[in-house]
């Protein structure tokens, strides 16, 4: 663990309660699954607090093997440790009710994730919008880019965005990790997210950036952030971390099984 190690920030995987979504490209399945320690989680949050602290992350950012509002409690006492930082959820959404906005607004949440694959995930949003702005928090859609949204209109897809009040998007590519485990769920990815259709999306949409958009930072790992109409706009090549420059990566994975790791795909990159 270098002294100058940096990332842009802290990605907590809670113990996995299973899903109540069965997306096709599920990252979960590819990656593998591992046994629970939150006893081990609890014991070096501490450190693990005072390594992103040293490493000048921005933000904690709850994700899951599974969906993390299944693991509500968890989620519960680990948002209290790192209260500090700016916190962010990403879930499908499916539990986004208004007990579950309360509970996440009380718990010191910042920003709501939605990751949407569909029309019908998309109509499914508004009232969650609503419900997060309304306590104070940002909703952020993580659109991910595989079946047909890879034929939406760019244009359409942000005004829509606009529209119901979405303040960060994010356009994310679905692929298959180097080594995936679950073979099915890397052929329906190699079929329905192909390389040829994610670039004519792209294209499309940094031609509207170009001409739309404002250019307002650039993050550490090389992504930009573009303001449109006021919605913050980005796009991410990747959606698994497997390697990095080894000073500066985009997140410290502290993993469900109680350690700290640069990577999701592979047991060696733990640091303690």
């Amino acid at each position: 663990m270098g002294k100058d190690l940096k990332a842009e920030n802290l990605t907590i995987s809670l113990p996995n309660r299973g899903c109540n979504k069965n997306c096709p490209y599920c990252v979960s399945r590819m990656t593998g699954y591992m046994e629970s320690d939150f006893w081990l989680m609890l014991k070096n949050a501490k450190k693990v607090r005072k390594i992103a602290e040293a490493a000048e992350v921005t933000s904690v950012l709850f994700t899951g093997k599974g969906e993390p509002l299944l693991s509500f409690d968890e989620l519960r006492e680990l948002a209290s440790e790192f209260r500090d930082f700016p916190l962010e959820l990403q879930t499908n959404g499916l539990l986004l009710d208004e007990s579950a906005l309360n509970a996440l607004c009380v718990m010191g949440m910042n920003v709501v994730a939605i990751s949407v694959d569909s029309a019908d995930d998309f109509a499914s949003c508004a009232p969650k919008i609503k419900g997060i702005v309304s306590r104070g928090m940002i909703p952020r859609i993580t659109l991910n880019l595989a079946g047909g949204i890879l034929t939406w209109s760019a244009c359409d897809v942000i005004h829509n965005f606009i529209d119901l009040g979405v303040r960060q998007a994010t356009f994310r590519r679905i692929v298959s990790p180097e080594d995936p485990k679950h073979e099915a769920t890397a052929k329906w990815i190699e079929k329905n997210a192909p390389l040829e259709a994610y670039n004519k999306f792209i294209t499309t949409l940094t031609e509207m950036l170009g001409r739309s958009g404002k250019l307002i930072r650039t993050l550490n790992n090389g992504m930009q952030v573009w303001d449109v109409g006021g919605l913050s706009v980005m796009h991410s090549e990747y959606c698994v971390q497997e390697r990095d420059r080894g000073d500066d990566i985009r997140s410290l994975v502290f993993q469900e099984d109680g350690h700290l790791y640069t990577s999701w795909n592979s047991s060696a990159s733990v640091l303690f």
